[in-house]
């Protein structure tokens, strides 16, 4: 009605009168800092030949790519941040594989990860196995080496089995922890993708086994009563030794390396072990030899790591490089990320994916490596439905990521 219109207008002329509400601006102001905080936190990359911003390495991750071995950057920034407390001369990357640092391994990220989790940076010819079209006729998405539709995430498969059984891991534990259920790779693109993901892998499953039967032994033993003699502690720990680990039942100063000394030179005593014995210390119980298992399996870690088959059970991720190429492919934590498709180099656009028989079902705009902001994810959904990318049934994820505890 004319007065119900005539009321409307009046309201809307007062809230313009008096500005807005206390409630609207404090709401802009976090909005403003919520913003501020994200620009922060990106390394955005100036290219003047296109006249455009490319997203680099989140500053805290570059580690990654100046490690030779590429080891897990936010494992390795925990290291870094020990050494930045220490009265080293050594830079950071020999105190870590040569130095004293060689030594420490922190409760809450275990030394093992070091030496598993080597983020695989793709070659220019594997970048082919990973390369992603979309077809410009149906908005279909398709692998660019052999034209078939993209499944992601995509499972663990079978030719796992084919590199183990060349030789690499011939251990029985290890034979035993795959499950029987591996579905076959089918195309030769598959069994590639698999090349280069499982031998990474096996090392990491093979640990997870090994670990496993030492636990399960370890309580056999307590339940028994077995007294933990010199000869049945070796038995049970000797392999894991081997192995490199149970480093808290072979140092003394296992402790005592977590904290930088509050003295210059404070630590001057711990050079006399230049590294560590194959030998247990003596006086150690069944607790102890679960304890140092229970470290080395991640029981610490703020966010423990899976295991088994379950490593490779990761969520769709893609990203859009610097020349608009697309790659897709499934996240394995401490292997497999963002950075390993363009080598740790700039990308528009990063973030999680899923995708079934070629139809795209969501869209998540979120990756710790590269932090892409709202213009560029925006960006490439308009270009995506100029290429015919249907997103009437497709589920694009809040750009504010939040965590439900």
């Amino acid at each position: 009605s004319a007065s119900a219109a005539a009321a409307a207008a009046t309201a809307a002329a007062t809230a313009a009168a008096t500005g807005p509400t206390a409630d609207q601006v404090r709401i802009a102001a976090l909005e403003k800092k919520l913003k501020k905080v994200m620009l922060s936190s990106q390394e955005r990359v100036n290219w003047p030949a296109i006249g455009q911003e490319v997203l680099g390495l989140a500053p805290r991750l570059w580690i990654e790519v100046l490690d030779p071995r590429h080891r897990y950057a936010t494992l390795l920034y925990d290291y870094w941040r020990r050494w930045e407390i220490s009265d080293t001369r050594d830079h950071f990357f020999n105190w870590l594989d040569r130095g004293m640092g060689s030594l420490i391994d922190l409760p809450h990220v275990p030394r093992r990860l070091l030496d598993e989790w080597q983020v695989i940076y793709l070659r220019r010819e594997q970048q082919d196995l990973f390369r992603v079209l979309i077809d410009p006729e149906t908005g279909r998405f398709v692998w660019e080496l052999d034209g078939t539709p993209v499944t992601m995430p995509a499972p663990l498969q079978r030719s796992f089995c084919r590199v183990v059984n060349n030789g690499e891991f011939p251990q029985k534990e290890y034979f035993d922890c795959l499950p029987a259920d591996l579905p076959l790779a089918t195309t030769p693109r598959e069994r590639e993708v698999a090349d280069v993901l499982m031998p990474v892998l096996g090392k990491s499953c093979r640990r997870d086994c090994l670990l496993a039967s030492a636990r399960k032994k370890t309580e056999a033993a307590k339940r028994d009563g077995l007294e933990p003699s010199p000869e049945r502690l070796a038995a049970v720990t000797s392999v894991l030794i081997a192995e490199g680990l149970m480093c808290q039942l072979r140092d003394p100063y296992f402790e005592e390396r977590q904290d930088a000394a509050i003295t210059p030179n404070g630590h001057a005593h711990l050079r006399a072990m230049p590294q560590l014995p194959e030998e247990l210390l003596p006086g150690l119980g069944w607790d102890e030899v679960l304890s140092a298992i229970d470290h080395d399996q991640g029981a610490h870690m703020k966010t423990p790591f899976a295991q088994g088959r379950a490593r490779a059970d990761g969520k769709g991720i893609f990203v859009l490089d610097s020349l608009g190429s697309l790659y897709c492919g499934t996240k394995v934590r401490g292997v497999f990320h963002h950075s390993s498709f363009v080598r740790g180099h700039c990308v528009k656009v990063a973030g999680g994916i899923s995708i079934v028989d070629g139809w795209l079902q969501q869209l998540s705009p979120h990756s710790g490596h590269y932090q892409p902001s709202e213009e560029h994810v925006s960006d490439m959904i308009s270009d995506w439905k100029s290429r015919g990318v249907a997103f009437s049934c497709v589920e694009v994820k809040s750009f504010v990521k939040v965590k439900v505890r």
